[in-house]
């Protein structure tokens, strides 16, 4: 026995020993965590819930508070100002060396004990002492779940806390003066207050951010709703005259309806005018606003023009340079979940119909994840646009988030991203809303009662969850660092703040949580890092003596500019310490440094050497600042109206979600197509563009001077069996090899059953002047819907032979449609095409789009052919017969959705390259070798009807895409084995398949989704690179080659988008068309021109030419206009 216990000291010895050892050998990370016993604060903003005040009787009961950072007593150390929902207020005075002291009573800045929600710091009266404004909001005790408001009710009035001033270095001391000020908004709910000059005379005016508690019908007497202001739910805005503020939001274009719950603001100039704009960020119903400051008085809402869409449950939000392109972009968060679990429990089903209905009522494209708006510029009109690339960036689902703060933690001149999440209690638990709620109100109603809350509420789930703090890695890609940064504490987060509490030139986290003790980060980056920085202290004259709204510009060594913008109210109910601090990497010193005032005066210094504090004074701003806001030249000019174009593409009604529950986009709204070619013989350029089922084609003809006309009238696709048909394809050739264009359109759709005339394609044969009459029984059977159309003389005889390749089988997606090659077999004017069935086309997949080629220069055209859910395939052309050479050129690992291909010598070395459009990767897929998409294909419910069930990878595992009630609507057998969602949220796509008992009679894979430029290197081998990060933000449905920029050499212009995505994963927009070139056999982004201003849901692009030398670039769209351009 003592040999055993000795043993087991030895081995206890040598296991602590090593844990020692192992501690002292890992890196800490760049945030540590300081106790409230090394700093003496102690705050816990805890929430004690009611049978008045709980979650159920207002909304808003998690929401959190705020915190507020800055130097109070003006002693050069930043103090800490926390807000308690239902707690007093505490201030903390930074007495250096990470050490705080208490003085919330002495200062008199406890608060009220009323619902605290909102602080901002302001030096409002311009006497250099910060001054602080506290929001509140709640319920009155008469107040809750529908029931009536009470007017002017007195504990909602907010608080002004004027600073008093005194002696530096001491307790300050403040006096509330509020309603002195005009201020109190009495009555309001109220969640935050942002100050700022809107109107440039000196002073700050004030935008108040207020919220609903309750709900109105969103549909309901839409227009009206949402144009009536309402008193206390509708947000303010207050103009400054001397210190006594005026509410003049009627006349100013503001929006506050009774739908309004605002949960955050951004102010910046968006347009870079030199005039401050706003952002409002809503939850539920309402959208968020864009306001432009029109430089009078008024705003005007530019979402819909600015942006393609927006979150859906808009939450913080945050406003910055985040690539270094001296653009404010807008980051905005919502309640997305990242894993797979929360997502199946916490998220509802996809309702497409009631999406469209709010679409069709005014309200934006909005969807529930984060959504990240890049900035592009100012458009022709002066407007800028924006592109949202939070899916790409990494950044869209951080589950319920709050605070939103970009700030550069480890000072390497990127900007990070840190965002605070959690609720205290998972309220959109499916299981609660749907099955315990349901039986706490039957058993209620039972018992002749009403439900008693408390212990429903006691019933809801509760999770704590880590923060997001996402690291910059090149301006527009992030990676969550939460973990290796140290910031991966589990939480209920919500208000949070930066400062360099100790002033060593980092940037430190001050974090409140719900029912739990405050958390202060120390950032360590100068020991992990040691990258330098700048700090920036403003002085601004008059009564904005901390500069808000000045642009404060550095110039690295290496001309790289950082854009910042001097407003502190920033994330969500919190504000920042109000001065800058300058991450610039290794740099030891600036080359320059530009401080641009409200006033347009500007401060300019030079070689300024890093790690010090710079305090800069307005007084000292000469001259007037020239605001950059050049319109950028414009590549391609549109010129629509004056060329006579005037074609919509209209989509019919038909929605595929309500036939098929679980395809992932429409499959009827694959149209939108045009063909460009000189089919009357004058030398001009004339273009076909398809219609939707029930609209007619058009044909436009080439003009000599560059304009357009409609072609004569009476042209047989107008009879009623060809406008019955969707066109997905047009396709110009010689079908009767008598020197004129033909005109083939294909057929496609989903709207009737497999074999329908619907989907027969139609040939339409020229008279040479651009007259056609419809090809009656020339073609074999074509009723399968189509992908696209191609043409060759493929056997060497003469004539043009057609390649069809079949999309998906109608109403049975992901089947595929047959494809088949089409001989040409017209003899004595006599146009008849043969179905050659060959064998290497039985089982191609679903194809959207193929070229022939001669891609071995052996003088035969090959086919390379892409299609969803299948790889790269290459048919080779043996004499006549194809065979397929897909694996033999290592092309069968290159399954993706694949959407498009162009074939040029784009390296100019002789032989034909390849670039290829794919789905991209700003979507929620994901995909790669190792972990695929895989759509698996099933009877589940055994009634001779398959059930696709496409899934993908989160964290290492394979899940199904729907939730369960999209599942469980398709297939009612699985609701005996997932009877709770939480039984489905747990279950992987494997668990799910023997769940059903079934083998999946097909099984799909993608292992790609990025878009590629393929470099033919002879002798059957290819090299395949992705496209330029910009060119994955979107799919890419064209390609366009040209000397589009005069300077002689050609280049690439990729175009896409695809918006008919279902709701819950959105539309693909982000695309503004790419600039591209092959340079040394690569392809890069040609940076002369940063956006092309070609978006909408682009399905075609061709080049057009005119005998008066004109050349133009045509666009066709889905559902939308189709539009010319003029270049060079």
């Amino acid at each position: 026995m003592k040999l055993e216990k000795f043993l087991r000291n030895i081995a206890s010895g040598l296991t602590l020993g090593l844990i020692i050892i192992i501690q002292g050998c890992e890196k800490p990370g760049m945030f540590t965590e300081m106790s409230s016993d090394e700093t003496g604060i102690v705050f816990s903003n805890d929430i004690t819930e009611d049978g008045h005040n709980n979650i159920m009787t207002y909304e808003y009961t998690y929401n959190g508070a705020g915190v507020a950072v800055g130097d109070l007593n003006n002693d050069g150390l930043t103090d800490i100002y926390f807000i308690g929902n239902q707690v007093p207020n505490k201030l903390f005075l930074n007495l250096g060396d990470w050490k705080f002291e208490e003085v919330t009573l002495q200062a008199g800045l406890q608060g009220r004990n009323d619902w605290n929600t909102g602080v901002s710091l302001v030096d409002i009266n311009g006497d250099g002492w910060l001054d602080i404004y506290v929001s509140y909001s709640g319920n009155s005790p008469s107040e809750g779940y529908n029931k009536a408001i009470v007017k002017e009710y007195s504990s909602r009035s907010n608080q002004l806390f004027i600073n008093d001033g005194g002696k530096k270095g001491g307790t300050p001391t403040f006096t509330e003066s509020a309603r002195e000020y005009g201020v109190d908004a009495r009555g309001t709910f109220t969640s935050q207050a942002y100050f700022f000059d809107y109107d440039l005379d000196g002073d700050l005016d004030m935008f108040l951010l207020n919220h609903a508690n309750m709900f109105y019908s969103a549909f309901f007497n839409v227009q009206k709703l949402r144009s009536l202001r309402h008193p206390y739910f509708g947000n303010k805005l207050y103009r400054n005259d001397n210190n006594k503020f005026t509410e003049v939001t009627e006349t100013t274009g503001i929006h506050g309806s009774g739908l309004n719950f605002g949960l955050s603001a951004s102010i910046s100039d968006i347009n870079k005018d030199g005039w401050p704009d706003i952002y409002v960020t809503n939850d539920y119903e309402e959208q968020d606003f864009c306001y432009l400051n029109n430089r009078d008085g008024t705003f005007k809402e530019i979402s819909h023009l600015a942006m393609g869409q927006l979150s859906k449950y808009g939450m913080g939000s945050d406003i910055a340079d985040v690539n270094n392109d001296g653009l404010p972009d807008i980051f905005v968060a919502d309640m997305l979940p990242e894993d797979n679990y929360r997502q199946k429990i916490l998220k509802g089903p996809d309702e497409y119909n009631k999406f469209s209905k709010a679409v069709d009522s005014g309200y934006h494209h909005q969807y529930m994840r984060n959504t990240f708006q890049l900035n592009r510029g100012l458009a022709e009109d002066s407007i800028p646009r924006f592109s949202e690339i939070a899916q790409f960036s990494g950044i869209s689902n951080t589950d319920w988030s709050w605070a939103t703060l970009f700030a550069d933690f480890d000072n390497d001149g990127l900007k990070d991203l840190f965002i605070t999440n959690g609720y205290l209690r998972d309220v959109t638990n499916l299981d609660f809303v749907n099955f315990t709620t349901s039986k706490e109100i039957s058993e209620a109603n039972a018992r002749n009662q009403t439900v008693d809350l408390l212990p429903l509420i006691s019933k809801m789930p509760s999770t704590k969850i880590s923060n997001y703090s996402f690291r910059n890695t090149n301006g527009i890609k992030f990676e969550n660092h939460a973990t290796k940064w140290g910031l991966d504490k589990p939480s209920v987060s919500t208000g949070a703040a930066y400062a360099d509490l100790d002033n060593d030139g980092d940037l430190d986290l001050v974090v409140s949580n719900l029912n739990d003790p405050v958390t202060i980060y120390q950032n360590n980056q100068q020991e992990s890092h040691k990258n330098n920085y700048i700090k920036i202290k403003l002085k601004g004259e008059g009564h904005n003596t901390f500069g808000l709204g000045a642009k404060v510009i550095t110039t690295l060594g290496d001309q790289k500019k950082l854009y910042h913008e001097a407003y502190y109210t920033r994330g969500y109910l919190s504000s920042v310490e109000p001065q800058l601090t300058i991450g610039i990497g290794k740099e030891k010193n600036l080359k320059k440094l530009e401080v641009v005032w409200p006033d347009g005066r500007v401060s300019i210094l030079e070689n300024i050497d890093s790690n010090q504090v710079l305090t800069i004074n307005q007084t000292d701003a000469v001259n007037k600042y020239q605001s950059p806001i050049d319109i950028e030249t414009l590549l391609f000019k549109e010129v629509t109206k004056s060329s006579g174009l005037d074609f919509e593409h209209k989509e019919n009604d038909y929605v595929d979600f309500l036939h098929q529950g679980l395809v992932p986009y429409q499959l009827s709204r694959l149209g939108g197509r045009m063909a460009v070619g000189d089919v009357n013989g004058d030398g001009n350029d004339d273009v076909f563009f398809g219609g939707a089922s029930g609209q007619s084609g058009q044909m436009y003809l080439g003009k000599d001077n560059g304009t357009l006309e409609k072609g004569p009238k009476g042209q047989p696709w107008t009879a009623p069996e060809d406008v019955y048909s969707e066109d997905v394809g047009i396709h110009f050739f010689d079908a009767d090899t008598d020197g004129d264009l033909d005109m083939y359109v294909l057929s496609g759709g989903n709207e009737k059953p497999v074999g329908s005339s619907f989907y027969e394609d139609r040939l339409y044969i020229n008279d040479g002047a651009g007259n056609f009459e419809k090809a009656v029984n020339s073609l074999p059977n074509t009723s399968f819907s189509g992908g696209v159309v191609v043409s060759t003389d493929y056997d060497k005889d003469g004539d043009l032979d057609l390649f069809v390749g079949g999309r998906h089988k109608a109403k049975n997606y992901p089947f595929a449609s047959q494809s088949i090659l089409l001989r040409n077999d017209s003899r004595d004017s006599i146009v008849k095409f043969t179905n050659t069935k060959e064998i290497a086309l039985e089982k191609l997949g679903m194809v959207t789009d193929a070229v022939w080629t001669d891609i071995d220069n052996d003088s035969w055209p090959d086919l390379f052919i892409v299609g969803e859910w299948m790889p790269l395939t290459v048919l080779k052309n043996n004499n006549g017969i194809l065979t397929d050479k897909t694996t033999e050129l290592n092309l069968d690992k290159t399954k993706g959705w694949w959407s498009s291909i162009d074939a040029q010598d784009y390296d100019l070395d002789g032989d034909i390259d390849f670039l290829l459009g794919n789905a991209g990767l700003n979507t929620q897929f994901y995909a790669s070798a190792t972990e695929p998409m895989v759509y698996y294909v099933q009877d589940i419910n055994k009634d001779g009807n398959f059930d696709p069930v496409l899934s993908y990878y989160i964290d290492g595992e394979s899940y199904p895409l729907p939730g369960r009630d999209e599942m469980l609507g398709q297939v009612a057998s699985l609701r005996k084995k997932y009877t709770s969602y939480d039984d489905y949220a747990s279950a992987t796509m494997k668990d799910l398949l023997k769940a059903a008992n079934v083998t999946s009679t097909s099984i799909l894979e993608i292992n790609e989704l990025s878009s590629k430029y393929v470099d033919n290197l002879g002798n059957g081998k290819f090299n395949l690179t992705s496209l330029p990060e910009m060119s994955q933000l979107s799919m890419i449905n064209a390609f366009a080659f040209d000397d589009f920029t005069g300077n002689g050499k050609n280049d690439i212009v990729a175009l896409g988008n695809f918006f008919p995505y279902r709701g819950n994963l959105g539309k693909s927009d982000a695309s503004k068309g790419v600039l591209l070139n092959v340079i040394d056999k690569e392809v890069t982004t040609n940076n002369q021109f940063s956006s092309l201003w070609l978006s909408g849901d682009i399905r075609d692009a061709n080049l057009m030419r005119f005998n008066n030398g004109a050349k133009r670039l045509v666009i066709s769209r889905n559902n939308d206009k189709a539009s010319i351009y003029k270049y060079n």
